[in-house]
């Protein structure tokens, strides 16, 4: 039985680089990198852009590659991120954390949710009867809630297609998904207070090695 290994790297910010510090980062990235994220206007969303791909390159030279793999990143016809055949990752951010997945040989795709206060019902449509019996009926509905989004925003990653894939659509047997003429297996992956995080693929067996970075050193 072969078991596979998914690396997760993750990071925490709550405050801005020093500007030497962030542009030392930023000019390691490829000037196409560098153009897209001058042209966020917040702060915030250029360090969530700049850390993802910091993470991102910092599990791709674990696997191999160079920094000039940065360049070669290609996009499907759903603006998903890939590299190759034969690696694949994918990247998630909310709140203070920014989280990537890395992977060989599978697919996979991630997903991590600050569990805030919400109005549930604005989620109703999104959630089959049975996932919303269980959300309402539990004893931290909110955390049930976020459980499912996870599960559900994963599978769709992992497939690639994204959001072309209704999220009412997403059935969740334990932890298993079928969709289509697909098998996606879920990992819970709660190490962070406050937050729910899944991982799917399409491996049954794997093990995942967490890698958290502090790039305010």
């Amino acid at each position: 039985m072969t078991i596979n290994c998914i690396k997760i790297y993750y990071t925490e910010f709550n405050n801005q680089l020093p500007e030497q510090l962030y542009y030392n980062y930023l000019n390691q990235m490829p000037i196409s990198i560098q153009e897209k994220n001058s042209k966020y206007r917040r702060w915030q969303d250029r360090h969530l852009h700049l850390f993802g791909k910091l993470l991102l390159l910092s599990g791709l030279k674990d696997y191999g590659y160079s920094i000039s793999i940065l360049d070669e990143i290609k996009f499907n016809q759903y603006s998903r991120p890939y590299v190759d055949g034969n690696i694949d990752f994918n990247i998630s951010h909310s709140g203070e954390y920014v989280i990537c997945a890395i992977g060989k040989g599978l697919r996979l795709g991630i997903d991590i949710e600050e569990i805030i206060e919400i109005n549930l019902n604005d989620f109703r449509q999104v959630m089959t009867y049975e996932q919303w019996y269980d959300i309402i009926d539990s004893k931290d509905p909110i955390r049930s809630f976020f459980k499912y989004w996870t599960i559900k925003e994963s599978v769709i990653k992992a497939d690639s297609r994204g959001l072309s894939i209704p999220l009412l659509d997403i059935h969740v047997n334990n932890d298993e998904v079928f969709y289509e003429d697909k098998m996606w297996y879920l990992k819970n992956l709660n190490f962070i207070n406050q937050y729910c995080a899944t991982l799917a693929t399409n491996k049954q067996d794997v093990i995942v090695e967490l890698r958290y970075i502090d790039f305010y050193k």
